[in-house]
């Protein structure tokens, strides 16, 4: 009975796994910093893929269609999009990580790059005085 339920499932889901991602390269961005950081996407050969802003715990799953395509032009090679590089940037736009050689459907973390990790105030931000003036006596 259970060799039969196992049959049954691989039966019913293996069609699921011929259609599932295979013309897409997603990645996952994970903004695991307590900044809000910019993630840009750029293919292997520095095209601008996209950019997303995320907030501090949150992700974001960038897609693109990998597919190919029936536009020939004579001359130009065929260049790869795979491996992707993220650039973690902060507001201010000073970098925080950079990950190169991200592999289609793998996780980028922000912390998980190498970078400084660290974002300065924006320029002609000021930092907000303390809520309070309160001296501590000793």
């Amino acid at each position: 009975m259970m060799m039969l339920r196992i049959l049954f499932r691989l039966i019913m889901l293996a069609p699921l796994g011929i259609f599932a991602g295979v013309d897409n390269g997603g990645v996952l961005l994970y903004n695991d910093s307590a900044y809000i950081l910019t993630a840009s996407v750029q293919a292997s050969d520095g095209t601008y893929l996209g950019q997303f802003t995320i907030q501090p715990g949150q992700q974001k799953n960038f897609t693109t269609n990998l597919s190919p395509t029936t536009i020939l032009r004579p001359g130009a090679p065929d260049v790869s999009l795979t491996p992707y590089t993220v650039i973690w940037q902060c507001p201010s736009e000073q970098i925080y990580s950079i990950c190169k050689d991200v592999s289609p459907g793998g996780l980028v973390k922000a912390t998980g790059c190498q970078g400084n990790y660290h974002c300065s105030p924006k320029k002609g931000e000021k930092e907000t005085p303390p809520a309070s003036t309160i001296q501590k006596k000793k």
